[in-house]
């Protein structure tokens, strides 16, 4: 699909695409185990093959049978404590890229997470004035294909963008019918996109030029 300079709005993803949180996702997760009683404990590994997918997978693969509400009670309150609190660690260039990026493009954040995380991560990053919106499966218990449709009809985007770093983000954005961008620092690995970049920098760069006519 063409990325050109009609472009008129960035969608990213947030885990692997923004900030890496995987240790601070692992470290509540416990917490919430314990909490329930549970011997259960994820490591970062465990969880990282599992990142992108909607939270209620993950639970019915992770949680013991009979505990899943009292896990996700668990899971909602030590968020809401935890995550401001340990955060993550936001790939180099983001806080810079997206305020730049703000000047040209509406910015938005779209991810499988729940409801929660991604105003969350939206004040931890520094990045509030510069997203449009942002939503997640845990907003409307939909796929991300769907989210990226309902965010195009509810602000009218006429070309977006989805940007993402695993195949499974690809799927959703050839589902969405809009192009996908490829982070390959992130988590993933994919063969399908439309435009591929090594670091948050030279993405910011590219979309920048499309604007401005600058050569990079």
């Amino acid at each position: 699909m063409a990325i050109d300079n009609l472009t008129d709005a960035l969608i990213f993803d947030m885990d692997g695409t923004l900030w890496d949180a995987v240790e601070t996702y692992a470290t509540i997760w416990n917490m919430a185990f314990e909490e329930i009683g549970s011997t259960t404990r994820i490591g970062r590994n465990e969880l990282l093959a599992y990142m992108g997918t909607p939270i209620d997978k993950i639970l019915a693969h992770f949680v013991p049978e009979g505990y899943a509400q009292s896990f996700i009670e668990a899971i909602n309150r030590l968020e809401v404590s935890e995550l401001p609190r340990r955060g993550g660690t936001l790939y180099p260039g983001v806080t810079d890229g997206i305020a730049k990026l703000a000047q040209y493009y509406k910015l938005f954040v779209l991810s499988n997470c729940d409801e929660r995380e991604l105003p969350i991560f939206v004040r931890y990053a520094g990045i509030t004035p510069y997203i449009t919106d942002v939503l997640s499966y845990g907003d409307t218990r939909l796929q991300k294909a769907e989210n990226m449709q309902l965010l195009s009809q509810r602000h009218n985007l006429h070309h977006p963008i989805y940007v993402g770093d695993t195949d499974g983000d690809s799927r959703e954005s050839r589902r969405a019918d809009i192009p996908f961008v490829w982070v390959s620092y992130g988590f993933g690995k994919t063969d399908d996109y439309d435009l591929r970049f090594d670091s948050f920098d030279a993405l910011a760069r590219h979309f920048i030029s499309l604007k401005t006519n600058n050569t990079l």
